[in-house]
């Protein structure tokens, strides 16, 4: 009898070793499977950092944001998800497939589709210039789509746009002028945006009066700062008595490539090689 007993406390001493181990080894096996699929919103924050930098790498001059990145179907790594943007003040989805070990993120989105959104909520946005005068640029939505350049030059584009004009439509281009009360011929500016694409160029016509014992390249480092500086700083020029003139500042553009209606309205104004400011843009490294 005792025999028998101390065999059934070795067995159940060997029953409880064995039942540790498969206790201990099914912890193991949970854990990992955690670490294996991330959490569902770190996925889905993850992916909206990722997708607004595409955004903003591909449609940069669009301002577009990514609101929100919901992920829908969850099948780790891989997920399926929707993104909410707002872009030229129109708000659309667009399907995302997110893949995601929970260190680095991939979302990939139709181009067709993304791009096909983009266009039209640039067209609903367009349409608003539709029947109204130039100083409409102004608004802040539109204004948006001017180059990053002319935002520095803003109260002088302003200023010229208080004697207004209505805006036309010519070919793929809205266009509009307008110039100072009392200062129409000399204080003026003009815009265009390519209705294709959104991208908008200007330019300002700024008068200098008479100014004694100063050279042309003087009075365009004066006026226009460090980007005449180098012509400036290039010019032998003696320091003569200058005549009053017109100068034209380009945005977005040079003189080479401005769009149809503003090259023809500068060209009108008496735009030449020797009285413009160039919109040089800012050096750009090579892609690796």
């Amino acid at each position: 009898m005792r025999r028998e007993l101390r065999l059934d406390g070795t067995r159940q001493r060997a029953i409880m070793r064995i039942m540790r181990v498969i206790v201990v080894a099914t912890s193991v096996v949970l854990l990992a499977g955690c670490r294996l699929s991330p959490n569902i919103d770190k996925v889905g924050a993850d992916a909206k950092a990722q997708f607004q930098s595409q955004l903003n790498h591909e449609y940069g001059d669009t301002h577009a944001i990514v609101q929100k990145v919901s992920v829908v179907k969850t099948v780790a790594p891989k997920y399926e998800a929707e993104a909410t943007i707002i872009v030229y003040n129109s708000t659309f989805t667009v399907p995302l497939t997110v893949t995601s070990d929970g260190n680095t993120t991939l979302v990939t989105a139709g181009d067709q589709k993304l791009a096909a959104e983009f266009g039209s909520a640039l067209q609903r946005e367009l349409a608003n210039l539709q029947g109204k005068y130039s100083d409409y640029i102004i608004n802040p939505a539109m204004f948006d789509m001017m180059p990053s350049s002319l935002k520095a030059a803003k109260s002088d584009f302003v200023a010229r746009l208080n004697v207004v004009t209505p805006i036309d439509s010519e070919g793929r281009y809205y266009f509009g002028t307008g110039c100072a009360p009392h200062e129409c011929t000399m204080n003026e500016a003009a815009w265009a945006i390519d209705k294709m694409t959104g991208k908008g160029t200007a330019v300002i016509m700024k008068y200098v009066p008479d100014l004694p014992g100063v050279s042309a390249s003087d009075q365009r480092a004066h006026h226009f700062g460090d980007l005449a500086q180098s012509i400036a700083t290039n010019d032998a020029a003696a320091k003569t008595s200058l005549a009053s003139h017109e100068t034209f500042l380009l945005f977005g553009a040079t003189m080479d490539n401005l769009p149809p209606p503003l090259a023809a309205w500068a060209e009108q104004h008496g735009l030449t090689g020797m009285n413009v400011v160039n919109d040089i843009p800012a050096y750009q490294p090579p892609q690796k």
